[in-house]
């Protein structure tokens, strides 16, 4: 894991430090729920490293990932109805603020071949 420890996910799923039967399988959905997070904000982890503040990264990042990771753990199998994204419901609201932007060349090329103009 990268930005959340297994003491974290462990506090945040509500298992006693001391309990170790399951620290693979918790430490391998921290990394997936990392995975997830740099997925939705469509950046990389150097991206992250470079462009975000440490508070950025210890404060909703961390958040989002440890919903995350509680939810694969209480939540084992596939959840129906709902998109991926959208669990937990309200993780949106503490990665929203740190998504990638396009920046100003990708939009000039997405409006440029999006309405068959060289230059707008």
């Amino acid at each position: 894991m990268k930005w959340i420890t297994l003491e974290q996910v462990k506090a945040q799923c509500r298992i006693e430090p001391d309990f170790t039967e399951e620290d693979a399988l918790l430490t391998s959905y921290g990394n997936a729920a990392e995975q997830g997070i740099l997925r939705l904000l469509e950046r990389s982890w150097e991206d992250v490293c470079e462009n975000l503040s440490r508070e950025d990264i210890d404060g909703g990042l961390t958040i989002a990932a440890l919903m995350l990771a509680e939810h694969l753990y209480k939540h084992r199998g596939p959840t129906e109805n709902v998109q991926p994204y959208q669990i937990p419901y309200n993780i949106d609201f503490w990665v929203k603020p740190y998504m990638r932007l396009a920046n100003k060349e990708d939009n000039e090329q997405f409006n440029n071949t999006r309405y068959g103009c060289k230059n707008l």
